[in-house]
């Protein structure tokens, strides 16, 4: 009876703040806290991936959830609190779904597939999105995005939009943007480097500082 009572009281455990979270997913972890998380990580990939996944959604969530929790388990110490826990869980795991679509995708794809449009747009929107989820600052990075994507289309050369829009933006590995673009590693860094500098230049000209998101090109 006390060993059953002591199991009914675990089922009902929450986890209100990061520091429960954290204490939860250290060694040793608890499984309840675990579980819980999984679950949410789940919930979140859903509406977050579900216009990039052609079939068996449910099923590609659920092993990009449990992979993600793994990276999270394994990151667990350079959680600073900046932002919540379960925010910075499923920054994590919505980058882990992209980077698994963009690996299973690009066999089978032609550069023509690839041009800039609002899908890409979406994707750097989720690269570009912070920890914090202030309504400010999520309207500051909706801004930039906006200002990115509008020198890409307006100042890039075709070539360049193609460049930075697969491998910057959409994360194909190089060897694969090599191929798609009929050109060379060389050429390629050459291409991604000029069409950097000009985003660069006219953000600045526009009195934005670009480091913080040509980090994320």
């Amino acid at each position: 009876m006390l060993n059953w009572f002591k199991r009914r009281r675990k089922s009902n455990k929450s986890y209100d703040t990061n520091e429960e979270w954290v204490k939860a997913l250290k060694p040793p972890v608890d499984e309840q806290a675990v579980e819980l998380l999984r679950e949410k990580l789940i919930d979140g990939l859903k509406p977050a991936l579900h216009k990039y996944v052609d079939r068996e959604l449910d099923q590609f969530v659920k092993d990009v959830a449990q992979d993600a929790l793994l990276k999270v388990l394994d990151n667990i110490d350079s959680f600073r609190g900046e932002s919540k826990l379960l925010t910075w869980a499923m920054k994590i795991a919505v980058r882990e779904g992209l980077t698994e679509l963009r690996l299973k995708r690009y066999d089978n794809i032609s550069i023509e597939d690839l041009k800039p449009n609002d899908n890409s747009r979406e994707v750097f929107s989720l690269t570009v999105a912070s920890d914090e989820t202030s309504p400010d600052r999520s309207l500051h990075e909706s801004q930039l995005v906006d200002k990115v994507m509008q020198i890409i289309n307006e100042e890039l050369t075709d070539k360049q939009k193609k460049a930075i829009n697969t491998l910057m933006i959409q994360g194909l590995p190089m060897s694969a943007v090599v191929k798609l673009m009929d050109t060379n590693r060389n050429a390629l860094y050459k291409l991604v480097h000029d069409a950097r500098l000009k985003i660069k230049t006219k953000l600045e000209l526009e009195g934005i500082d670009p480091d913080k998101i040509l980090d994320k090109l």
